[in-house]
């Protein structure tokens, strides 16, 4: 977010603030973080792991900024356990967060985006239209007792390249 706001980006700082293991909330995390970036930034405090969230966040960007130029889907939680003693509710709460969160937040943003990018934003030039989605060697290789990580992860990198190639034609790249 910092070197973000540094090169001139106006940001709306997404995070709930819970733990690593998804666990509580802070809304002062993300509070803090627009606080200190003053007018350019804003913060959203809710969890947007659900569609109804993503698209709030992108509504508010849209209202604040006037468009949405880069995604960075960031949010991941850790819940580790070996396979055969996994709970399946720590497993939903990992696919729900590292996985699901990006997808709903991705469709929602893509949305704007891709209609952004037929209107000529950007004017073909490669200085907006970016999707960020931050993955782990967990979803190439897989770690012991990471097995909702992974599957986590690699689905991410398959919605990546989803995403890049419906995206192309708008001039909006996923990496």
């Amino acid at each position: 977010s910092l070197a973000l706001a540094r090169a001139g980006a106006r940001l709306v700082v997404a995070d709930n603030g819970t733990g690593i293991d998804g666990n509580g909330a802070d809304p002062s995390v993300a509070a803090g973080v627009a606080a200190a970036l003053g007018d350019n930034a804003v913060a959203f405090t809710d969890s947007i792991a659900s569609p109804g969230s993503a698209q709030a966040v992108v509504d508010l960007a849209m209202r604040r900024f006037g468009g949405i130029d880069i995604v960075v889907n960031n949010a991941a939680i850790v819940r580790d356990s070996a396979v055969f003693k996994a709970d399946p509710r720590d497993w939903e709460a990992v696919i729900r967060t590292n996985l699901s969160a990006p997808f709903y937040l991705t469709q929602a943003a893509s949305a704007r985006m891709r209609d952004q990018g037929k209107a000529g934003r950007g004017d073909g030039s490669y200085d907006w239209g970016r999707i960020v989605n931050m993955v782990s060697s967990a979803g190439l290789y897989g770690l012991p007792g990471q097995a909702a990580e992974a599957s986590a992860k690699a689905g991410l990198f398959g919605l990546t390249r989803a995403t890049a190639m419906d995206l192309a034609p708008a001039g909006v790249t996923a990496n």
